[in-house]
C-alpha cells in the first residue's frame, strides 16, 4: 500500500505517527509523511528510524498544505483538525481519505471530526467521544497505540533517579494542574528536580526552577528524561513510554492514561484537576521507595504488553479494509 500521513506543526503526536510510519515501511509499504514547516520558535526533530538505522519513509515539508503536496497513493490519513481541512480537496489519485485521532484536544472544533470519512481512534475512550459527537460506530475503528520496546526500555545498568520528576507540557497534557501540583510538592521537597519537555519555546508559566527541554529526538528524550526521572506526569503516550523506561506514573482518572493504567498496580491515579491529590501522590512516591519500586515493576509489565509491531499490524489490516485489498 501507498500510505500518506499528513501532520501539523507543532507535531502533536509525532512519535506515534513516526512509529506507525516506520513499522509500516518495514512491512514493505510505501509511506510518506507530509508536514508543515516549523513556525518561528519551534524546533521539529528530523526523521530517523528509531533504533534501526535510516528510514525509508519519505518526508515532505511544506509551508502550506495543498493537494499538490500529497503524493498519489492508496490512503491519506489526516492527524488533526488543521490537516483534515485538506481532505475534501483531495482527489481519487491521492487515495482513500481518513483520520487518525490520538486525542480530543488536537481537534478543537467538532466539524472536522464529523467529516464523512473513516476514522481510527487510538483508544476506546476516544471512540466513545466520537460516537457522542454523532460519528457512527461503523465509521470508527480502535487501534491501540504501541511502543517500540527496543527503544523505550530501562537503562542498563540502572541509574539512580533520586527526587526527579518529568512533566510533558503540551495542549492535551494537563500541564496546568501538573504545574500547580509540582509547586505544592516543592514546598515540601525543596530538593526535587523537575524537567519539563515539549515542542515549542519554553512556556512563560514555567517557574525558573524547572528545566525545559525542547523538541528532543526520541533517543535523547529516552536518555535525558524517561530513563533518568523517578516519576512522570503527562499524556497517555508519554506515560506509557515512561512506564517502559522504569519511571513511576501519576495520572488522571477517566483520561486515556486510565485505559491501560490501574491505580496502585502500575500508577497512582487522581481525579481531574485535583492538584492537591497529585501533589500528595508525588510526595508518596518520592518518600516511599518500596511503593515506587512496586509501581515501577507493575508499569514495566503493563508496557511489555504494548507491542508496537502488533499495533502496526492492526493498523495495516484496517487500511487494507479501507482500500478493499485482501491481507
Amino acid at each position: 500500500m501507498r500510505v500518506t500521513f499528513v501532520c501539523p506543526t507543532p507535531v502533536v503526536g509525532a512519535q506515534v505517527i513516526q512509529g506507525y510510519a516506520d513499522e509500516l515501511a518495514a512491512r514493505g509499504h510505501e509511506i510518506s509523511v507530509v508536514r508543515l514547516r516549523a513556525r518561528a520558535g519551534l524546533r521539529v526533530p528530523g526523521w530517523s528510524r528509531r533504533g534501526r538505522g535510516l528510514s525509508s519513509v519519505r518526508v515532505v515539508t511544506t509551508a502550506r498544505l495543498t493537494p499538490d503536496c500529497v503524493p498519489d497513493g492508496d490512503v491519506v490519513l489526516a492527524t488533526d483538525a488543521s490537516t483534515s481541512k485538506l481532505l475534501p480537496a483531495l482527489s481519487d489519485r491521492h487515495g482513500r481519505a481518513g483520520q487518525l485521532v490520538q486525542s480530543r484536544e488536537q481537534w478543537g472544533a467538532d466539524p472536522e471530526l464529523r467529516l464523512a470519512v473513516p476514522k481510527i481512534a487510538t483508544s476506546e475512550r476516544l471512540a466513545g467521544v466520537l460516537n457522542g459527537l454523532g460519528v457512527p460506530s461503523s465509521a470508527v475503528t480502535v487501534v491501540s497505540q504501541g511502543l517500540n520496546l527496543a527503544v523505550f526500555r530501562p537503562p542498563h545498568p540502572a541509574l539512580p533517579r533520586g527526587h526527579r520528576v518529568s512533566v510533558l507540557v503540551g495542549p492535551d497534557s494537563g500541564a496546568a494542574t501538573a504545574l500547580e501540583a509540582l509547586e505544592r510538592t516543592r514546598a515540601l521537597l525543596p530538593t526535587m528536580e523537575v524537567t519539563a519537555f515539549g515542542e515549542g519555546r519554553r512556556p512563560e508559566q514555567l517557574p525558573s526552577w524547572i528545566r525545559y527541554l525542547r523538541s528532543l529526538p526520541t533517543y535523547e528524550l529516552v536518555r535525558q528524561v524517561y530513563q533518568r526521572d523517578a516519576v512522570h506526569l503527562g499524556s497517555a503516550a508519554s506515560a506509557a513510554r515512561a512506564m517502559a523506561c522504569g519511571s513511576a506514573v501519576v495520572g488522571v482518572r477517566g483520561s486515556a492514561v486510565s485505559e491501560f493504567a490501574e491505580h496502585d498496580r502500575d500508577s497512582l491515579l487522581v481525579e481531574p484537576g485535583d492538584a492537591h491529590a497529585m501533589a500528595e501522590s508525588l510526595v508518596r512516591l518520592m518518600l516511599d521507595r518500596e511503593l515506587r519500586l512496586r509501581l515501577v515493576g507493575g508499569g514495566l509489565r503493563t508496557a511489555a504488553a504494548m507491542d508496537g509491531a502488533a499495533s502496526a499490524v492492526a493498523l495495516e489490516k484496517v487500511l487494507h479494509t479501507w482500500t478493499r485489498v485482501q491481507v
